[in-house]
């Protein structure tokens, strides 16, 4: 994607902010009255997962300069959104009080806890699924609590849950019910699964904070942990879609933050390129004030943020982006190997093998992952030379 935004997105950009001020509201009229070509408004709204805000303060506007066909399309959009958030909501109270009678603690991440903790309203954001972070050692009970709700799962055997609760990050899971379809991501990792995470894992679950949703009760990061990881999050993705950005910016006007603690745990954990990367996209695309620590390194980067869409290398980059986080070589190295060489549920659904036979997985793997990664390359050349030859 370039990074000269359009008009239509700098009006998303206007009309998303946390800080919505008279000033703000003056310049996003302006730009209304200015002229747009409100299809691909539509369009790049939808892409950034940014409808239900736009609409929201379209509304504040009372709709002037909205077309009437462009006003019923996001009224639809929205409506829609706000059905499936609610039946988001029931379910993952279904969920969270299934595993909190049994004693297993979870936080839930991004997603419709995120829309009703950090938004105040459930229809502002959009949600693809559901994520809550359980603990490594509760997995393999975790995942039979959500089999025992209707859940599948592509694990399999139990030697692909021991491995993914020692060495792996999440795992994907669904119910389906009627017509409603419920994606659901388990996570015993968040950065990286397995021994490089143990620090970090300790320190989210012991600053975690008992938090009431609906009726069931689970657990929230602190606010500080938060920012952290939707930072870590967005640059992982390329801060691509903005809606990551929206959520760091009104976590960071909402001013629950303690950005002198921020500013010490990024230091120590090397992270400090990560947060300073997306202040500055934050600052650059949305006006969101930087923090006193951040702002002295600020301004070097200023005019400077960076963004794509996904490409046929996502899955590469995201991964070597992960490994940089890592400040010790030799666990680097670990995280990489674990990613190359330990069997995933991927490969046993590629060839399904007998129990004695397992270890053989682990020289599947390697062979399986390379003509993966050679399939990426192929597309992502491909892709490169139509955009070429298009633009000739």
């Amino acid at each position: 994607m370039p990074n000269e935004l359009t008009p239509e997105e700098h009006l998303c950009l206007l009309l998303a902010r946390g800080d919505f001020t008279d000033n703000v509201s003056k310049r996003a009229a302006e730009q209304i009255g200015a002229g747009l070509r409100w299809d691909r408004l539509v369009e790049r709204a939808a892409a950034h997962g940014l409808i239900p805000l736009v609409y929201h303060r379209l509304r504040a506007l009372d709709y002037v300069g909205v077309p009437p066909p462009v006003h019923r399309q996001l009224k639809d959009i929205v409506g829609i959104n706000a059905i499936r958030n609610e039946l988001f909501a029931q379910e993952l109270v279904r969920v969270l009080t299934r595993l909190g009678e049994a004693g297993v603690a979870a936080i839930p991440l991004k997603g419709i806890f995120l829309a009703e903790s950090l938004y105040g309203d459930a229809t502002l954001r959009t949600c693809a699924d559901l994520d809550i972070l359980i603990q490594p050692q509760d997995l393999p009970e975790g995942l039979r609590l959500l089999r025992s709700l209707g859940y599948s799962d592509r694990l399999g055997g139990g030697t692909f849950v021991r491995l993914l609760s020692r060495y792996g990050k999440d795992c994907a899971l669904m119910r389906e019910e009627g017509r409603s379809v419920y994606p659901l991501q388990v996570h015993c990792g968040l950065i990286w699964g397995g021994p490089a995470e143990e620090r970090v894992l300790g320190e989210i679950w012991s600053t975690a904070v008992a938090k009431p949703f609906h009726a069931a009760l689970t657990f929230g990061m602190s606010p500080e942990w938060e920012f952290l990881y939707l930072a870590v999050h967005a640059a992982r993705h390329r801060l691509y879609p903005f809606k990551w950005l929206v959520d760091l910016d009104w976590l960071s006007v909402r001013g629950a933050v303690d950005w002198k603690e921020v500013h010490a745990k990024a230091q120590r954990l090397g992270w400090d390129w990560v947060v300073l990367s997306c202040l500055a996209a934050c600052a650059e695309l949305l006006g969101t004030p930087i923090p006193g620590p951040f702002a002295e390194v600020h301004a070097p980067t200023r005019g400077k943020a960076r963004f794509s869409a996904p490409g046929h290398l996502a899955i590469p980059r995201e991964t070597l982006f992960a490994a940089r986080l890592i400040p010790s070589p030799p666990q680097r190295l670990q995280f990489l190997a674990v990613r190359v060489f330990v069997p995933t549920p991927a490969d046993g659904e590629l060839l399904r093998l007998p129990s004695p036979l397992f270890f053989l997985y682990y020289f599947l793997r390697p062979v399986r992952l390379s003509f993966t990664v050679a399939g990426w390359l192929i597309r992502a050349g491909w892709a490169k030379l139509r955009r070429l030859l298009g633009a000739r």
